[in-house]
């Protein structure tokens, strides 16, 4: 391995700390063929959110109310988070070795792995119908996918792409998530619809088993002798990078970010305005396609501005880049209101929009700081990735907490007032507490070359 020649550096640190090939050594141009495999991977890649939240847009069939179709789950609210939690559970063991995965079984198998599981995840509970055991043990198999996809596939796009065409590329990879959560909020309330929530699994089963079918029959590495896949020493080595309280304030910045987003926003906020103003807790009562395209909202807003959240990490020097987790706690502090009150339905929309711009900022913005903080070597910028992914992986779990609150008649913005707005003053307070430094030797180097 040459780990001295891994990554072009920017001024806001690594552009991406984790490959590179003769194809990046060389900074040749774009080889015709790494758009194919960008295509392969991006649909190998989508295939894994797109499981994991297929269950959020259409929740009558887990969580039990008055509308519930006869063949659901009945499960609590606490019980319908437990869901989502299972598949995290698996991204926190995976969260550092993932590195070293790829690099022992090669980033190709990792993925056939990762989508493996995303398909023996839902066969299972198809299999089983409703057993609710089964439908957990299937969600867990699932959590491959989100563990190991979200590694390996930036990584072999890296390979492929020099850096003139990288950055731009790795850019709309990052769209597989908020994307995902978007065609799932749209199309799975028809399929429900027609075919129950069987339909709905079976569909995203076999988008799994086209998309990787494509994907083993066309992706290759551009020199499996020469790629370097960042890791440059012993695992011991690499965990003794972690001694940086920047990063760790960091990680409880965009932890609290994700137990906002996806811990409650993107599985509760359709069952939210689904459920009748008659209710206990009540909601709009709005019907599945319209709480289908709330959340579409706030994840397709999230497309937009998930590009300005980078750009803004970039341009701003390094003393102020905490600029970017401040304004996303702000925000916080003011979508939940105008989300979750019962008041205003124009207030709600408004509350939407303001959460979709807040998920681009810090899904965009956060993540680059990492690198930024992380910016002695491209193995400590891809661990201080590593930090943010068990912290998502974390902030994925809380679900079940905030369902327990709602089970108990707990309103939903009151469940929000104990909630996610204390932990967004905490936010607010460890992003001004970030101090990324001044640009490394290391980086000044790279960038002199």
């Amino acid at each position: 391995m040459e780990g001295k020649t891994q990554e072009p550096m920017t001024m806001s640190g690594p552009q991406t700390p984790t490959a590179s090939s003769y194809i990046t050594k060389s900074n040749q141009k774009t080889p015709r063929y790494a758009w194919v495999i960008w295509i392969v991977t991006y649909l190998v890649s989508f295939a894994a959110p797109l499981g994991q939240f297929k269950l959020v847009s259409i929740p009558t069939y887990f969580i039990a109310t008055p509308v519930s179709p006869a063949d659901s789950f009945m499960m609590t609210g606490a019980g319908f988070g437990m869901l989502m939690t299972c598949v995290s559970l698996i991204g926190i063991v995976l969260a550092f070795p993932a590195a070293f995965i790829c690099r022992k079984i090669g980033l190709k198998w990792t993925v056939f792995l990762a989508t493996l599981g995303v398909i023996i995840g839902g066969i299972i509970p198809l299999a089983a119908g409703t057993n609710v055991t089964a439908l957990y043990v299937g969600r867990f198999i699932e959590g491959l996918g989100i563990g190991l996809t979200g590694v390996a596939a930036p990584t072999i796009i890296t390979l492929w792409f020099p850096e003139k065409t990288r950055g731009v590329m790795l850019g709309l990879w990052a769209t597989w998530v908020p994307l995902s959560i978007t065609l799932d909020s749209i199309i799975c309330p028809g399929i429900a619809a027609a075919g129950g929530w069987q339909g709905v699994f079976l569909f995203v089963v076999i988008f799994a088993a086209v998309a990787l079918a494509l994907f083993m029959l066309l992706c290759k590495m551009p020199d499996t002798r020469e790629a370097d896949y960042g890791v440059e020493g012993g695992f011991a080595e690499c965990m003794a990078l972690l001694k940086n309280k920047n990063i760790w304030l960091l990680a409880v910045v965009f932890l609290i970010f994700i137990i906002g987003q996806t811990g409650i926003v993107n599985t509760y906020l359709p069952n939210f305005l689904q459920t009748s103003p008659d209710a206990t807790p009540p909601g709009f009562g709005w019907d599945e396609q319209s709480a289908g395209l709330g959340l579409a909202l706030v994840t397709s807003l999230g497309l937009v501005f998930n590009p300005l959240g980078g750009h803004l990490c970039a341009v701003l020097p390094h003393h102020l880049k905490r600029i970017v987790p401040m304004l996303a706690a702000v925000l916080f502090l003011v979508c939940f209101y105008c989300m979750f009150q019962t008041e205003s339905v124009p207030l709600c929309w408004i509350g939407i929009v303001l959460m979709g711009i807040c998920g681009g900022i810090g899904g965009g913005g956060l993540r680059p700081l990492a690198p930024s903080i992380m910016h002695q070597s491209a193995m400590a910028a891809t661990m201080g990735m590593a930090v943010l992914q068990f912290a998502q992986c974390i902030g994925n779990c809380f679900s079940p907490i905030y369902g327990g609150l709602i089970d108990s008649g707990m309103t939903y913005w009151n469940a929000c007032l104990v909630t996610i707005i204390p932990l967004s003053v905490i936010m607010l307070i460890c992003g001004f507490l970030i101090r990324p430094g001044k640009n490394s030797e290391y980086q000044k180097l790279r960038e002199t070359k």
